[in-house]
C-alpha cells in the first residue's frame, strides 16, 4: 500500500505592536493537486506606498503564473516576479504620491511530484527549511548587513541589532529589469525533503527572534496555523517594532533510504543554501553560517588577485630600479669615456704641432 503524501500551506500577517499600517502581503495558494505557490512581500517607500507595492506584488505573481502555465516552473516563477516588478514600477510613472513604492520578496513553488521546490528571491524576506531538527536558511539577505553575516563577520544577535540592518541593495519595483538581467533576481532550486517545513518570513519576525527561537515552535507537534501564530506572537512580544508576515509549507510523506544519485542532487541542489542550525546545538553561538560555494569562490579569487596585484607592483618597482642603475652606470661610462676621448685628441694636436715646427726650422 502507498504512503499518501500530504502538502499543506498556510500564511499569516500582523501589524505589529509600532507600525500604523500594514505594508506586508503574502500568497498561500494550492495551485493543483501537486504543487503550492507561497510569497511573502515586505512593502518599502513609506506610508501606504510599500503597502501599494506590497498589493501588486501579491496580485500580479499568481495572475502571471495561471495565465501562462507551460515551461519550467522555475523560469515562469522568475517571469512572475519581473512582471511584478516591471508593474509596479510603471505604477511609480502615473503614481506621483508614491514616486518611492517598491517591495521585496521571496516567493516558492513547492512541487511534490518532482520533489523540489523553486525559489525566487529578492531583497531581505527570508526562506528556511526545517528538517530533522536542523533550520536551514535557503535564500541570501540582499544587503551588507546580511552579507556580513553570512560571511560570519557578525553573529546572528549583532546582525539582529545593526543599525543599517534593513538598508537593502535590491527591490522589487524600483527600476524596469528583465529576467535575464544581472545582481536582480536570486533563483535557486532545492530538493523537497519528506516531513520537511518551509518557513517563508519578512524581517519583522527574524530582525526579533533568533533561528533557535524559530526551532523552538517549528519542532512542536502543533498545526501550521498554531505555529504561524506563535511565531508571530513571539515577536510582538519581543517589542514587534515592523509588520510580521509568514507563510508555512508542510510536506509530509514517508522517508525512504537514499540512494548515491539522491545524494548527490541534493548536495548540487543545496549548495546554495546555508549551514543548518541544529536543534541539539545548545551551546553554540545563535548564528547561521552562510559561507556558500560562490561565496568562498568569490572570497578565494579576490585575496589571489590582491596578492598579484602586489607581486606585479613589486616586480615592476625592483626591474625599475634595475634600469635606473644601469642607466647611471652607463652614463658614467659615457663620460669617462667623452674625458679619455678628449685628452687623446689634445696630444695628437700636440704632436702635429711639434712635428711642423721641426720641419721648418730644417729647412
Amino acid at each position: 500500500m502507498k504512503t499518501k503524501e500530504k502538502l499543506s500551506v498556510y500564511g499569516l500577517t500582523d501589524m505589529g505592536r509600532q507600525r500604523t499600517n500594514n505594508e506586508d502581503a503574502f500568497v498561500a495558494k494550492q495551485m493543483d493537486i501537486n504543487t503550492v505557490l507561497a510569497v511573502v512581500i515586505d512593502g518599502v517607500g513609506g506610508y501606504e506606498g510599500g503597502e501599494v507595492a506590497a498589493e501588486i506584488a501579491r496580485t500580479e505573481i499568481p495572475k502571471y503564473l495561471q495565465n501562462f502555465q507551460n515551461g519550467e516552473r522555475l523560469e515562469l516563477l522568475k517571469q512572475a516576479v519581473v512582471s511584478a516588478n516591471n508593474a509596479i514600477f510603471d505604477r511609480r510613472q502615473v503614481d506621483t504620491a508614491r514616486p518611492s513604492m517598491s517591495c521585496v520578496l521571496t516567493s516558492a513553488i513547492v512541487d511534490k511530484q518532482r520533489k523540489v521546490i523553486d525559489m525566487v528571491h529578492v531583497g531581505d524576506t527570508r526562506l528556511y527549511q526545517f528538517h530533522h531538527g536542523e533550520l536551514r536558511k535557503l535564500s541570501h539577505d540582499h544587503s551588507l548587513i546580511g552579507y556580513r553575516e553570512e560571511m560570519g563577520d557578525l553573529t546572528e544577535e549583532q546582525a539582529m541589532h545593526h543599525p543599517q540592518r534593513n538598508v537593502i541593495s535590491r527591490d522589487v519595483g524600483s527600476a524596469k529589469h528583465e529576467v535575464a538581467d544581472r545582481d536582480f533576481l536570486e533563483a535557486a532550486e532545492f530538493p523537497l525533503l519528506p516531513n520537511s517545513i518551509f518557513l517563508l518570513c519578512s524581517d519583522g519576525l527574524t530582525d526579533l527572534i533568533t533561528s533557535k527561537q524559530i526551532i523552538e515552535v517549528l519542532k512542536t507537534g502543533k498545526n501550521l496555523t498554531s505555529k504561524a501564530k506563535s511565531l508571530i506572537a513571539a515577536a510582538n512580544e519581543a517589542g514587534g517594532k515592523d509588520n510580521i508576515t509568514i507563510v508555512l509549507v508542510e510536506y509530509n510523506a514517508e522517508e525512504k533510504e537514499k540512494t548515491v544519485n539522491q545524494t548527490e542532487h541534493e548536495q548540487v541542489r543545496e549548495e546554495g543554501g546555508v549551514a543548518p542550525v541544529k536543534e541539539s546545538d545548545k551551546g553554540k553561538e545563535d548564528k547561521i553560517n552562510v559561507e556558500t560555494k560562490d561565496m568562498k569562490k568569490l572570497y578565494l579569487v579576490g585575496t589571489i588577485a590582491v596578492v598579484i596585484v602586489f607581486l606585479l607592483c613589486g616586480v615592476c618597482l625592483f626591474y625599475t630600479y634595475r634600469v635606473n642603475q644601469k642607466l647611471v652606470n652607463l652614463q658614467s661610462q659615457f663620460e669617462n669615456h667623452l674625458q679619455y676621448s678628449d685628452l687623446q685628441t689634445d696630444g695628437v694636436f700636440e704632436e702635429v704641432e711639434v712635428s711642423l715646427d721641426t720641419d721648418s726650422l730644417l729647412k
